[in-house]
């Protein structure tokens, strides 16, 4: 929280739990900003979000909303959402502020002052990886001015900007993060294309899964970058750069109503969705 904190960014969580839960959960983990009661879940309705693929009937978890993220300005409109086909995963705190500041927070790996060849690196955005937290792959781009690398789509025959991972077990990934390309425009030809040139990143959001195993603290992540850089007048044969990064990996969160780890965490937590569950037994 402490960059949310130092960025003047307010953080509310909003669940169909109650108050005594919400207060017992936050307690258990040490959680400092503001969690919203909706136990009727008309504040998840009015949002759109409420999980219409549980039964109504199924009295535990129906209210539940799609997990995920919005962020709002300082006039309270939405400037972007954060929601995935995966229930498990969420948005990592790197790209939560980012969207929040309308900017990039992390630092560029390469400079703009390069010499004639194209500069790659290849960096995590964030201390480690965790089960359910995304985070990116950033990789960096410096291209030498006067000079371009194709952009998504390249003309035919030609490569564009690309990143590919090795086949990693439980290390999932998401669509590429691409930024706006500029039109190029040949002279000689009247030739356009999409391009990027000067300093600019790609983003590759990724996470691991629950499977890595309990006693695993680092895990290796390994690919390739792919590009082809361009002047007027000439193109270079297409170029890749390997990459390895060994990363660190944080472990799960227990689990409070699976296992004995998390009934010592949360002690109250089978009392709180007894409650609940009776609760919605009775108003249906």
């Amino acid at each position: 929280m402490q960059h949310f904190d130092e960025a003047g960014i307010e953080v509310y969580a909003l669940s169909y739990d109650e108050t005594d839960a919400l207060k017992d959960f936050a307690d258990a983990h040490n959680i400092t900003y503001t969690l919203l009661s909706d136990p009727d879940s008309q504040v998840i309705r009015s949002f759109g979000i409420l999980n219409t693929l549980i039964d109504p009937t199924d009295h535990p978890w129906y209210g539940i909303p799609y997990p995920g993220t919005y962020v709002l300005n300082q006039e309270g409109t939405i400037t972007h959402k954060f929601f995935d086909n995966n229930l498990a995963v969420r948005a990592g705190p790197e790209q939560l502020l980012r969207a929040a500041q309308g900017q990039t927070l992390h630092e560029a790996g390469v400079s703009e002052a390069a010499p004639q060849e194209v500069q790659v690196n290849v960096a995590l955005d964030g201390d480690m990886l965790a089960p359910t937290v995304q985070r990116d792959l950033v990789i960096s781009f410096s291209v030498p001015v006067g000079r371009h690398v194709y952009a998504e789509p390249a003309p035919q025959g030609s490569v564009a900007v690309d990143v590919v991972l090795d086949e990693l077990d439980h290390v999932v990934q998401r669509p590429l993060v691409r930024p706006t390309a500029t039109p190029h425009t040949l002279m000689g030809t009247g030739e356009s294309f999409q391009v990027h040139d000067g300093v600019f990143e790609l983003r590759l959001p990724v996470t691991v899964s629950g499977g890595l195993g309990s006693g695993a603290t680092e895990i290796q992540v390994s690919g390739e970058v792919r590009w082809q850089a361009c002047d007027d007048e000439v193109c270079d044969i297409p170029t890749s750069q390997r990459f390895e990064l060994q990363l660190s990996v944080a472990a799960s969160p227990p689990v409070a109503l699976r296992g004995k780890q998390g009934e010592a965490l949360e002690p109250n937590a089978k009392d709180h969705f007894r409650k609940m569950s009776e609760r919605r037994e009775v108003s249906d």
